[in-house]
């Protein structure tokens, strides 16, 4: 992408940033986007860079996720001028020194908001909707009062709920209350427009209304500072999101309409899914036709409970999953992304269901949720870059391996650690003894045995959240209504993960370091693969925020509601769009026949696309 020439958008954004003008780029999948801002970037550095450098101001990169921060970053040399961030990150790291309006903000807008929308759940009755309600009323304004009375500094905590009276505020709150700053503070507004002359805000359709709102206010002015969105809103997936972006009044809207990534086949069936824009083919695949076919299964009638399958019934859908692989002759083919609605599916498949229930059930919140999802949850961490690659590669025998994660994470072998006047030998001879018992361990131990055992040994830096859930006894029965333990309930996370045993961790760890062919439709955004497949089936996805049944085929299955139409065909573009070259989908419905006729009168797919099994 980076030799291509710059494309008209390109240059649209060149001349914004010439003219001191605010812009919006949608840029549909595979556009270049990341390409345009990098460049849009660099210009800056180009054109401004000493300038800005000598004032003492940077260029402000907003984006989704610690690992594009890293990418975007790299991407930039990570020149100084840059201040490449996440959202959270930069909107907590300028407010959070302005105590008191941020405790006023509090007080006056954001405890009240919570308490009104808590009011409003309680009917009177006594449900359990209501009598929760009704609770979380009193609890706030406990906190409230506490608040008022002690004004303690505001903290950013990692916890599944804001406890006000600590001041201690969670991820959802610090989007609130900084936006409420940002947008009613002019003096914070002149600040930050003066720290920051531009500020570039990526995946722009997953930011939060509020906080476009709040930059916008920034930028409102002509001249700098001025703020550059990109993104796309056919990609935006999750819910409270911005999705429709804009800048302030006067910002120049500018389109990106190449697809430099997928083939021709491809492109066809994406403008089918949207009509905002329309894609061509760019770059290497303009002459690429590639394919486009779906096979349609008959579904299982689900007699599990709550319309869901039976064990039998999932193996049954299981076999004809390989039997299309086998149909396509793709089953042996390394090439294949295979993506799944729900990561249930890949964990029911890759053999870790047991925690992929924990980390995402009743003991779990949003945070543990998605620390989980990218591997990253303090209770994993152990695993996934000490114990599980010791483990893998002693059974490997690969020794050289050992002592270079030994060496890397280990306290007891690092050059300035407890061992580290002892020779050569004697230290490969202990890599060898540890590695050995650890392998001993992994198939017969429970998770706190194999810590601990670790721990003993001086082979982890246990951290200190670890170390008090490893050193305190198990929680009594929990109780989902009582608020305590709602705001504890990480402690019987911890409880029932201590328990398990490990055989669930390695093909967990394999699937996150991408050593598996399977990926949440979800976790591909932003990805690309030669050949894709797409597996779409409801039921077994047990997800009604979506149904590709009634996106796609609602004569035969039932309509959508307004929302699930707007977020299944939104998924079905991003997981569609991540092919290069070739698409297979796999879709299960009770009346094969009937959704294939329906698929092909509505214009999606021509006969010869489509097949049975």
């Amino acid at each position: 992408m980076s030799n291509l020439k710059p494309t008209e958008a390109d240059s649209e954004i060149a001349s914004c940033i010439d003219g001191k003008t605010s812009f919006a780029v949608i840029a549909g999948a595979g556009s270049g986007k990341t390409t345009s801002l990098i460049e849009a970037l660099k210009k800056i550095r180009k054109t401004q860079g000493r300038q800005l450098k000598e004032c003492g101001q940077k260029v402000v990169c907003i984006t989704y996720t610690n690992r594009a921060v890293a990418v975007i970053s790299s991407r930039l040399r990570f020149d100084e001028l840059y201040f490449v961030t996440t959202l959270h990150g930069f909107l907590w790291g300028e407010v959070s020194r302005f105590q008191a309006p941020l405790r006023k903000a509090l007080v006056e807008h954001i405890i009240p908001s919570h308490i009104s929308k808590a009011q409003k759940a309680d009917n009177g009755g006594c449900s359990q909707r209501a009598i929760a309600a009704r609770k979380k009323v009193e609890r706030l304004q406990s906190e409230l009062a506490a608040l008022i009375e002690n004004s303690p500094p505001v903290n950013y905590a990692e916890t599944t709920a804001s406890d006000y009276s600590k001041c201690l505020l969670n991820h959802d709150d610090v989007i609130d209350v900084a936006s409420h700053l940002i947008s009613t503070k002019p003096m914070l507004q002149k600040g930050l427009g003066f720290k920051y002359p531009y500020i570039f805000v990526d995946e722009a359709q997953d930011t939060f209304p509020q906080v476009m709102t709040a930059l916008n206010s920034v930028c409102a002015l002509e001249g700098l500072p001025i703020i550059g969105y990109f993104g796309d809103p056919m990609q935006q997936i999750y819910d409270k999101r911005a999705g429709d972006f804009a800048g302030p009044e006067g910002s120049v809207p500018i389109t990106k309409r190449e697809n430099f990534r997928c083939s021709i086949s491809v492109i066809n069936l994406l403008n089918k899914f949207r009509d905002d824009v329309e894609q061509f083919p760019a770059g290497k695949n303009v002459d690429v036709e590639g394919s486009v076919e779906i096979t349609i299964a008959r579904a299982p009638n689900p007699e599990g409970s709550r319309r869901t399958y039976t064990p039998e019934q999932l193996d049954h859908v299981s076999s004809i999953f390989h039997q299309a692989l086998e149909d396509w002759e793709w089953d042996n083919d390394p090439t294949v992304k295979k993506l799944f609605l729900a990561r249930q599916m890949i964990a029911r498949r890759l053999n870790f269901s047991k925690l992929h229930r924990l980390f995402t059930g009743i003991y779990s919140s949003s945070r543990s949720q998605s620390e989980y999802e990218d591997g990253t949850h303090y209770l994993l961490k152990p695993f996934l870059k000490v114990i599980y690659p010791l483990v893998s590669a002693s059974i490997k025998g690969d020794s050289k391996r050992v002592l270079d994660v030994l060496r890397h994470e280990s306290p007891a072998f690092s050059s300035n650690g407890p061992n580290k006047g002892k020779s050569l030998k004697k230290m490969l001879n202990r890599a060898g003894e540890v590695s050995r018992q650890l392998s001993d361990l992994w198939g017969v131990a429970t998770i706190k045995e194999i810590i601990k055992y670790c721990e003993s040994d001086d082979l982890l830096s246990i951290s200190d959240r670890l170390s008090s859930q490893l050193g305190r006894d198990a929680r009594d029965d929990f109780d989902p209504e009582n608020e305590d333990h709602q705001r504890d309930k990480g402690d019987w996370l911890a409880d029932e993960f201590f328990k398990m045993g490990c055989s669930e961790i390695a093909p967990y760890a394999d699937f996150l370091d991408e050593n598996s062919p399977f990926s949440t439709q979800h976790g591909s955004k932003g990805e690309e693969y030669p050949k894709v497949l797409v597996m779409i089936d409801d039921v077994e996805a047990s997800w009604n925020t979506y149904s590709f049944g009634k996106i796609l085929t609602p004569g035969t299955v039932g309509n959508p509601t307004e929302r699930q139409a707007e977020l299944t065909r939104k998924l079905a573009y991003v997981c569609f769009s991540r092919a290069e070259i070739d698409l297979r989908i796999l879709f299960f419905s009770l009346d094969p026949e009937k959704a294939g006729c329906e698929l092909i009168n509505k214009g999606l797919f021509t006969k010869e696309q489509i097949s049975y099994i």
